[in-house]
This record gives C-alpha cells, structure tokens and sequence, in this order.
C-alpha cells in the first residue's frame, strides 16, 4: 500500500489534459509539479479529471460485475476465479481481484484527499472560489461514493483524509461502518450544497448527482439505524428522519426538469447514448486510450467475437443467472430481459448491423420477407442459458467507430435517475411494507411502464412486483444489487439469508425467447442440474461483507482489531 500511495499522491494527481473539450484524455508527456500546478481554473478542473475513469479501472474491469451482481446471482462464472468465489460464497483474502478492488477504492479515496488539499494552492494566483469549492464538491462526492461501496463490501475499514500520514505508516486502525458511512454522507452533503446546478461539462457531476446518491446513503443509514446497528453515534438521526432526508433528496432529482427517464430502456445502454438526461453519474471512457482509462469489461462479458465484430471476447462462460431470468419470464418483463441478458432466439438488429443484425445462438444475418432468418456469419453454440447483454455494445461499426478492441467506449452508470425513483418509493415505505404515496406510485409505473408493464395501485416491498423485484430487474448489472442485500440485511438478515439460500446458484436451465419460456435442466434424480463449480457454501452472516484482503492485512494488522470511533471534524 505504501508504494501505491506514493505513486498515486505524487504523479497521478497532478496529469494535464490535452484540452477542455476533450478532458478525459491524458497526456503522457505529462511532467508536472505542485509548483507549477493549481495555477489556473483548467489546472482545478483538470486535477478532477482522473476521478472519473482511471481511478476506478480496477474496480470496474471484472469486480463490479463479478462481486456486486455475482453475490447477488444476477451473474455466474463457473469457471471464472474472479466471479464463481463471490458466487458461491466460498470468496477468501486471496481471491482473484479482491484486492485489486480494494486499492481501487481507496485510491480514489487518496486520489481525492490529494486533490483536495493542494486546490486551495489556486486561490493564490486568483482562482475564483467558486471554481475551487465546485473542484472540491467533486473531490467529496467521489470520495464518498467509494466509501459506501468500502462500506458495502467490507463494512469496518479505515476513514483516510491525509495521505501523508498513510505513507509515513501503513499500519492504520479501521473505523466502524457507521462512522463510514456517516463519513460518506458529509462528503456527499457538502457536494449538494457546492455543485453546479448544471454540469461544468458533459459527464461530470452536479447537483442533481449528488442529490440522487445522498437518496441512496440516507436509505442506507436509515436501514442500519432501523436495524440497531448503531454504536457510535455518528449516525444521529432516527430511522423515519432518515427515510424523510432521502425523500427530499429524491424529489429534488424527480422535480428537476433537466434530467428523467429515457423513452427506450435499451437505449440506455448503447455507446451513442453516453451521458443521457437519465444518467446522473458514470464512470468516463476515452476512445482509442491507454489501458486504464478504457472500459475493459466488456471483453470479459461478450458471448463471442462474432457479435462484436471480432474484439475480444471472453464471456461465453459468464451467464446470467436462472433464478432472475425466470422472474423476468414469470412478470413478462421482457424489454428489460432482452436489454440485460442474451436468450436462445432473441434478435438484435443493432447489434453487427453491418450484416442484418444479431440473433443469438445463430449468428449474424437479418430476416427475409417470409420471416426466415437468412444466416450471414455463423456462432452457433449447443447448450445455451443467458448470456451477459447489458455493457456488450457489438462491433466497432455498431458505435460509430468508438469501440475498439477491449475498450466499448460505453460509460459505466453508477446512478441513474430510476434508481432514485426507486429509493424515493423505498423511502416513501420507511418501516412499513407498502405505501399509495401519489408521488411514489407516479414514478413507479412509469418505470413500470418503460418496461411494458401494467400499472399498480399500491407498492410493496415483496411480491412479483414489489419494489424488492423491480430494483433487481431495472439495475441488474449496474453495481448495485449486492449493496440493496446488505441494506436489507441491516434490519432483516434472516430473511436476506434465507433469499439467498432459495436462489439456485450455478442452476443450469434453458430459455427460449420465441416463447418465453423457461425450464431448469435436472438431474436424473429430479434435482436441479448445477454447472460448474458446485462448492457453494450456506449464506452465513459472516458472508454479508468480503475478508480483507490477504496483502493488507500483512502490511497492516491492525485491520484485524477492534474499529476505533473516527472523530470527526465541525467542519462541513
């Protein structure tokens, strides 16, 4: 960790940027200092830049997926060592990418802290304030993002405000999760209150990011304070003020009329649709970049070369799971299935449009006026379930050129509006199990009604179309489906353990598209067929958070003591 902190707080924090309208693009020749850094409004703005893709490569190539979805069986690997383990619950310190995650997140962490504390440098050569407080909010809403992820996936971890201190010795004490988390939401007030009300650029974040993200924090503190969780205090309000804050902060998202849903749930998800009204923040991929500031996953997801025109293309063993594409089959939630995942028979005429579209388990080709699919270029496969869809954009020609090889160019979203919508209908429930909040039910069937769903009348947490069921099918495979787990697990573990245990986890089945219908394959004795890897372990409490890291807990061993209370500052 020493050597990591290092680099990153004396060279990444300080790359320029070949222009303003493109200010994502790293310039190599880069060989600049504190000295003659911070001297201007681009030095601030650029100093940010890395904060939105460079920062979060490792965390994004195979983890978020693999982790976030795997552990919540919207994914299965069943040979892959870096989604199987998270899977089957069977995950240890050394797991593959474990710790490539951790220092992903806790170098955005010092990536931000660094920024932070050199950007009043600019006030001395008449950098506005406002610059210099807009620069910081970003700095403060990244930090805070990667600390409830740290929170989400390890729970206890170490709150870092100077780096310096971190290099002069590693060894350092965790904080509990609640002072994590209460750590987490003043960074993310303080970039309500300080970010522009409109983007400075296209893809950074504002106010309205900030809002939606303090909805999904304040749920989240609610949850943990319901579930009497709390030891030190930090988190001082009660569970129904909670739920009240994340109401108000989703509204404020729901009222402003410069964001909201796209028309076309799929279109969400295409390289031409990049920062879209709905996303409110995604991770930033450059176009024809460096390794680490492109979106890799894609190559790990895609089913074959022959449905991205010939880019990498790993991901003919990474399936979606049986048990969320027999929910999607039984509530015939069928736009956002085949937006999410490749059935047998589904057709894509988007996807290697250059030869008449993409039908899976065929290969390329288009139909004829009689409805008989005329094959193009052949990628048939035997024994097809679901294959990842949701991040795997199809060939170069199918972008406008964008995606390239083991780069889609497709931003990752890591809040939308739907999600808070979402959060505003879960806060709207607060410790009950339904609500007929006119507001709630309002943005609820609309989200309903994207996904070609009839409306209802009242919103409850469970049922086939409760709330519980409509975040898994919107956000699959969008990094946030093992957060709602533990979320729920603060306040009703048994039951998040017994869910858990009821999800057929490396299930074998098969599903048609034509006909929407779904079967789990069988063994001869009737049981439900596994494929793969069949280790998988009991949900356990001590599943809900990840281990630390093997290589952290040699370098610091106080990771394994006892959290110290954080003292925090009265400072904003």
């Amino acid at each position: 960790m020493k050597r990591i902190l290092s680099i990153i707080c004396l060279s990444a924090a300080l790359v320029t940027f070949s222009s303003c309208e493109n200010w994502l693009d790293v310039s190599s020749e880069s060989q600049t200092t504190l000295d003659t850094f911070f001297r201007s409004e681009s030095d601030c703005r650029n100093s940010t830049a890395p904060l939105y893709n460079k920062v979060w490569f490792d965390f994004n190539n195979n983890f978020g997926f693999g982790f976030m979805d795997g552990r919540a069986n919207n994914v299965f690997g069943p040979w892959s060592a870096y989604i199987y383990p998270y899977v089957n619950l069977t995950e240890t310190t050394s797991t593959a990418n474990l710790y490539s995650a951790w220092q992903s997140l806790f170098v955005i962490v010092t990536q931000s802290d660094y920024t932070l504390n050199n950007l009043d440098r600019a006030r001395e050569h008449g950098v506005s304030e406002d610059v210099i407080t807009e620069c910081k909010a970003e700095c403060r809403f990244m930090r805070g993002i990667a600390y409830w992820y740290l929170a989400m996936s390890w729970g206890n971890v170490p709150i870092i405000e100077d780096p310096q201190q971190l290099i002069n010795d590693p060894k350092v004490n965790t904080n509990p999760i609640e002072d994590v988390l209460a750590f987490a939401i003043r960074d993310m007030e303080y970039a309500a209150k300080y970010l522009p009300q409109t983007p400075y650029q296209s893809g950074r974040v504002f106010k309205a990011s900030a809002y939606g993200m303090l909805a999904r924090f304040y749920n989240t503190a609610a949850a943990f304070v319901r579930g009497g969780k709390g030891s030190t205090g930090s988190l001082g309000k009660s569970a129904s003020e909670y739920y009240s804050a994340a109401k108000d902060a989703a509204l404020k998202v729901i009222n402003d009329s410069s964001v909201g849903l796209l028309e076309n749930y799929e279109d969400l998800f295409k390289v031409q649709n990049n920062n879209n009204k709905e996303v409110l923040f995604s991770l930033q991929w450059v176009p024809n970049s460096d390794y680490g500031t492109t979106n890799f996953s894609d190559a790990y997801l895609a089913l074959s070369s022959t449905c991205v025109g010939g880019r990498s293309a790993w991901g003919n063993a990474t399936y979606g799971s049986g048990e969320l594409v027999k929910l999607f089959s039984e509530r015939n939630d069928l736009i956002r299935l085949k937006a999410t995942y490749f059935t047998e028979g589904c057709y894509y005429d988007y996807i290697r449009s250059d030869e008449g579209g993409y039908l899976v388990g065929t290969g390329t080709g288009s139909y004829d006026a009689d409805g008989e699919f005329v094959l193009v270029s052949k990628d048939e496969y035997s024994d097809i379930m679901a294959w990842i869809k949701k991040g795997v954009v199809g060939s170069s020609a199918d972008t406008g050129g964008l995606a390239t090889n083991q780069n889609s160019c497709l931003n990752t979203p890591l809040l939308r509006v739907a999600d808070v919508m979402l959060h505003y209908c879960e806060a709207c429930i607060g410790e009950g199990t339904s609500t007929t909040d006119p507001v709630a039910l309002e943005v609820f069937n609309r989200i309903r009604s994207r996904a070609g769903l009839p409306a209802v009348s009242e919103i409850t947490v469970d049922g086939t179309d409760g709330l519980w069921n409509e975040r898994r099918c919107e956000l699959a495979i969008e990094y946030v489906a093992w957060p709602d787990f533990v979320r729920r697990a603060y306040y009703q573990q048994d039951w998040v353990l017994k869910f858990m245990g009821s999800q057929n986890r490396n299930a074998s089945f098969s599903y048609k598209w034509a006909t929407n219908t779904f079967e789990w394959k069988l063994n001869d004795d009737g049981t439900i067929a596994k494929t793969g890897s069949n280790d998988e372990e009991t949900p356990s409490a001590s599943r809900l958070l990840l281990p630390y890291p093997e290589s952290e807990l040699i370098k610091n061993q106080l990771l394994k003591a006892d959290p110290v209370p954080y003292t925090f500052s009265d400072e904003e």
